[in-house]
């Protein structure tokens, strides 16, 4: 594993000779986690979708490092090596390959290089490694004379963890459901028990909520609007396909390989059943994305190294594999690097930076707040606003009675006292209509509205 964590710092190596500027997704994790340091109460305080325990994470970093992009990437660094090692090790303990080795690990290092964005503090990363847990009680399940009870009940917890991570990890609570009872075999006493255990972590965030008076807006802004709310697309699909069709492609063959050529035992059957449903279940996760981003799909990347080394250990001769191996080191980082460099020069990538922008005054000696979905001007100036994710409050307000919503927004705006308000999405107006102290408060000039006190 000692060669894994340098092989990992050398892939990274190019990406710093890229102009890879500070993503909006970052700069929303951000500000997130400096309006929760402040005191602000998220999704009562800070109208954004990011799971609950994700939020507690970018709460403490940013009371220890300021939330610094090189603590985004230290902290991501160390979670990768995590998911590696225990890829790796959960691999050997349930027999998946005639010979335990570390190639695995190696083709899991090698495929995280997709992506420059895999390697940053997102909520899709941090959930994945407790994805990765509930996977593993579950595939150890496939051996003989296991203990399914503490396994089950761990499942589920594991996997509620991650949901309060990540909120399109949802997807694979149907997933456990329904591979625990038709490939597993679980009892239906079990399959309570994994369900009561999945909606623990849930329900304890409930209870805090509950306790700080913000149980309803936690329910209408993670668990309900989450299937409504649009997403945005900082890659287009076409961009998806450039970055996971080879994986995609040789996981596929992989499979093919595997069930044809290769000699299983019911055990192997049923784990090789479980790692194709867990490829699929992880591309329909695509659905309710916020976001839409190579990082999100982060969960691909066990299940593509289980059928990839298969693919790779299944060569007859030695020479044969260590040139698919090689063919593979060289292949990946270079899809990769390809992909960002050229992306980088379009205009296409101005979506998924965060550019600095000027200002009418000195940076950082005023607040602004951008009704609208771009983040650009944070990255220079205070932030005076609660509405991180726009796109979520903007639906969040149709739904409002208008005397409700009128009152949320008048007192949002004394709260956060923003010197400028940018109105890109022209919404203003109607938020801000029958309210007359706001008119004597802010003065239009285009789309900027600047405080008159």
């Amino acid at each position: 594993m000692v060669g894994i964590f340098f092989l990992l710092l050398l892939f990274r190596i190019p990406y710093s000779f890229i102009d890879i500027p500070l993503t909006q997704p970052e700069l929303l994790w951000q500000m997130l986690g400096e309006r929760t340091a402040a005191g602000n109460l998220p999704y009562v305080d800070t109208l954004d979708g990011t799971g609950p325990f994700s939020v507690v994470i970018y709460w403490f970093n940013e009371l220890l490092t300021g939330n610094s992009l090189l603590s985004f990437r230290i902290i991501a660094f160390v979670l990768l090596i995590s998911q590696i090692y225990f890829t790796n090790e959960l691999f050997i303990k349930i027999n998946a390959y005639e010979e335990n080795n570390y190639l695995p690990a190696l083709i899991m290092a090698i495929t995280f290089q997709l992506s420059f964005d895999f390697m940053t503090l997102s909520p899709a990363l941090m959930g994945s490694l407790f994805l990765m847990l509930a996977m593993g009680h579950l595939l150890s399940q496939t051996t003989i004379n296991a203990n399914p009870v503490p396994s089950v009940l761990l499942m589920g917890f594991w996997g509620g963890v991650a949901f309060c991570f990540h909120f399109p990890y949802l997807v694979f609570l149907p997933f456990l459901l329904l591979t625990g009872l038709f490939i597993i075999g679980i009892s239906f006493q079990q399959l309570c028990l994994l369900l009561t255990a999945y909606l623990l972590p849930m329900s304890l965030c409930m209870v805090y909520y509950f306790l700080r008076d913000g149980l309803s807006e936690f329910i209408e802004l993670y668990l309900l609007l989450g299937f409504k709310v649009p997403p945005v697309y900082h890659v287009n699909t076409n961009g998806l396909l450039v970055i996971f069709s080879l994986p995609l492609f040789l996981a596929l063959i992989g499979y093919i390989n595997n069930s044809l050529q290769h000699r299983m035992n019911v055990t192997q059957q049923k784990q090789n059943q479980l790692m194709l449903v867990f490829l699929l279940v992880n591309l329909g996760s695509f659905f309710l994305l916020d976001r839409v981003s190579p990082f999100q799909f982060v969960m691909l990347i066990p299940p593509l190294v289980y059928f990839i080394s298969h693919l790779l250990s299944l060569g007859k001769k030695r020479s044969t594999q260590q040139g698919m191996i090689y063919g593979y080191l060289l292949l990946i980082p270079l899809i990769g690097y390809g992909w960002v460099f050229y992306q980088s020069h379009t205009p296409a990538f101005d979506s998924y930076a965060a550019r600095s922008m000027e200002t009418t005054q000195t940076d950082g000696d005023i607040k602004v707040m951008v009704l609208g979905e771009n983040l650009d001007r944070y990255s220079r100036t205070g932030m005076g606003n609660p509405y991180l994710n726009f796109r979520l409050t903007r639906q969040y307000f149709e739904e409002m009675d208008p005397m409700d919503r009128k009152m949320k927004f008048y007192n949002d705006l004394r709260k956060a006292s923003p010197d400028l308000i940018i109105d890109v999405d022209t919404t203003y107006a109607s938020w801000a209509s029958g309210i007359p102290a706001l008119d004597q408060l802010y003065r239009r000039n285009g789309q900027v509205l600047q405080r008159t006190e």
